[in-house]
């Protein structure tokens, strides 16, 4: 098939969103081929419309340097990071929409659909920059040998784990986003945000309607909790499970509206799972581990969080590798595809991916200098740098399809995953078992934040290279502006643990960096034995998903959803789920209500994410 042929410039009339660019949540086609050239022909429009211009750079940096900075204050605070994309995107249309108003002759004409996509991904890239490491890796780093590492070492470090993340991401988004349409619920609801923002006609009011709706409500929810402090953060239940209060196992309904948005986005079958496991891990489980001494006796489902990252750790590595392995030939042909000369014919989509030229190099590049700042900056010797690159290529792939599938990137626990390895290869070397578990998170986090955005522009039919590109730019920006800021929110180890920044993911970190220097042997034969079983169990469900026809697999519960319920608290999984009814009843009662279901769960996730940084901010200014 011959290679795609570059567009002619638009006309005036052309320079337009095609319709299936703002109404499809999903490209049909009975074969990846036909979706593909579906896709190319009814939804592309990246050689149609402006999309990487220098105002959605210039924009989508400045709101980065913003997001990534209220990201590292919540998560010294809290260790929760609030969501990007769709907040960016509702910042970017907001300013310029501003600035045209006061200044047209400079701001020029609206922003196109795909140029706010632009600058949220570039915003959602720096955003991301932090990845959780700073709050979590270099917070522990600091606890544990009481100085922070030199300057140029952690500002270059995150910059290219950061970008090492984004490429690691490439060879995934063909079969990830375009063939198997994973959800990838923020990037559906980034690009349901920004379809309400750039409706015309009978289709604008409605949707703008649900979007402001979903926003103002969470918004109001958001301030009054939060802001006021009038609200409480969940409704604990009465009643007990195993002799233990409910409350104490996290069984509560939360007043957070984000989760019930996500779960709108992500369905029923893995929300209902996660609530199984939900049940079963904090019902069941947790007060047998409580009665036998793992955690505290005094403790609560926060302990107990600590000590189910293991069996959550091996459910959903489990999980994602044994899903790759069985579609090893898939994988197999992609990876073949970046090192061979020959390749199959392709199909003219192939012309708009990024090059295969591009990756060898950029990997190329940015592996040697990573390996170089482990060792000088970090004290990591160089093959075992090199191992944990190459491990967390692996993981980057479960991040990537626990992401796509659930919308929660499990950076925590492949950090824990990481730890375990190198707790069995460096005995008694606490910092390079700190280090190496960084490598993981941040590559994780950026290669997940990419295929989110992909899956943004692949719904808007923006050109997936100039987002790679838009990508990259903002995991510069994002650590340039998030490094300094980090070294002045936290100059030495007094400032954590403290009632200011509490930073409980880095006593994490650090702890399970000292209980592994010894090795797994130091481990509850209990915990290992709980280890086992949650692996097992994820291949048995993993392998019925594959085998069983096709009327019984719908009944299967989902492995990734149970792992996910032993890393966040039952009332979380509540509110997914409830999120995911309440949009099954609205599709069954009117089945044309699901463009106005992900446009309000948009709205119900931007409105809190928006007022929530806000509130960082100013907590963080005054």
């Amino acid at each position: 098939m011959a290679a795609a042929q570059p567009a002619p410039s638009p006309t005036p009339q052309d320079a337009a969103p095609t319709p299936a660019s703002l109404s499809l949540l999903s490209i049909p086609g009975d074969t990846p081929e036909d979706a593909d050239s579906y896709w190319l022909r009814e939804v592309y429009q990246g050689d149609r419309l402006p999309q990487f211009t220098v105002r959605a750079v210039l924009m989508g940096s400045v709101i980065g340097a913003i997001t990534c900075a209220t990201n590292l204050y919540a998560g010294l605070k809290t260790s929760m990071a609030f969501p990007v994309a769709i907040t960016a995107a509702l910042l970017a249309h907001a300013t310029h929409g501003a600035l045209r108003r006061v200044a047209p002759g400079v701001s020029g004409t609206p922003l196109s659909p795909l140029e706010t996509c632009s600058a949220q991904a570039v915003a959602s890239s720096a955003g991301y920059a932090t990845g959780g490491a700073l709050v979590s890796v270099q917070g522990a780093w600091l606890l544990t040998t009481g100085s922070h590492p030199p300057g140029w070492a952690l500002l270059a470090w995150t910059f290219l784990l950061s970008a090492l993340g984004v490429f690691f991401a490439v060879p995934l988004k063909r079969r990830l986003v375009d063939h198997e349409q994973l959800p990838f619920a923020t990037g559906t609801a980034a690009a349901a945000t920004i379809r309400a923002l750039h409706a015309t006609g009978s289709e604008a009011r409605p949707r703008l309607r649900m979007l402001g709706l979903g926003g103002l409500v969470a918004g109001l929810v958001t301030a009054t909790r939060e802001g006021l402090g009038r609200l409480p953060y969940a409704f604990p239940f009465p009643g007990a499970l195993g002799g233990m209060p409910l409350e104490r196992l996290g069984f509560a309904l939360e007043t957070s509206l984000l989760p019930v948005g996500a779960g709108a986005l992500l369905g029923l079958r893995l929300t209902a799972s996660w609530l199984l496991g939900a049940v079963l891990i904090h019902g069941l489980v947790a007060p047998r581990v409580f009665a036998a001494g793992l955690v505290p006796a005094e403790g609560s489902y926060v302990d107990f969080l600590g000590w189910s990252l293991w069996p959550g750790a091996a459910a959903l590595t489990t999980a994602s590798l044994l899903h790759f392995a069985l579609q090893g030939r898939v994988l197999g042909r992609a990876l073949r595809g970046l090192v061979s000369r020959r390749a199959s014919p392709p199909h003219p989509v192939d012309a708009l991916q990024v090059p295969r030229r591009w990756l060898l190099a950029g990997l190329a590049v940015l592996t040697p200098a990573t390996l170089a700042v482990a060792h000088v900056g970090f004290g990591v010797s160089v093959p075992h740098a090199a191992l944990a690159v190459a491990l967390s290529f692996v993981l980057c792939l479960i991040a990537c399809r626990v992401t796509g599938e659930t919308d929660a990137n499990p950076v925590g626990a492949l950090g824990q995953v990481t730890q375990v390895s190198f707790g069995v290869l460096l005995p008694r070397n606490v910092t390079a078992n700190i280090a190496t578990s960084g490598i993981t998170v941040n590559a994780a986090s950026s290669a997940a934040d990419l295929l989110s955005d992909l899956k943004t522009g692949h719904l808007l039919g923006a050109n997936p290279r100039r987002l790679f590109l838009a990508q990259l730019f903002g995991s510069a920006v994002g650590a340039a502006a998030v490094v300094p800021l980090f070294y002045l929110l936290v100059p030495d180890s007094s400032a954590l643990g403290g009632e200011r920044f509490p930073a409980p993911a880095a006593a994490i970190t650090a702890g399970m960096a000292k209980v592994l220097s010894a090795g797994l042997s130091t481990l509850e034969p209990a915990t290992r034995a709980a280890v086992g079983w949650a692996a097992l169990v994820a291949a048995v469900l993993t392998l019925a998903e594959r085998l069983l026809p096709e009327r019984a697999r719908r009944w299967v519960p989902s492995p990734l959803g149970l792992g996910l319920a032993c890393l966040l608290p039952a009332s979380t999984a509540l509110g997914l789920f409830l999120g995911a009814l309440g949009a099954a009843v609205a599709r069954r009662l009117r089945p044309d209500s699901e463009g106005r279901v992900v446009t309000l769960a948009a709205g119900l996730i931007a409105g809190e994410g928006l007022v929530g940084v806000a509130i960082v901010l100013g907590q963080a200014l005054w």
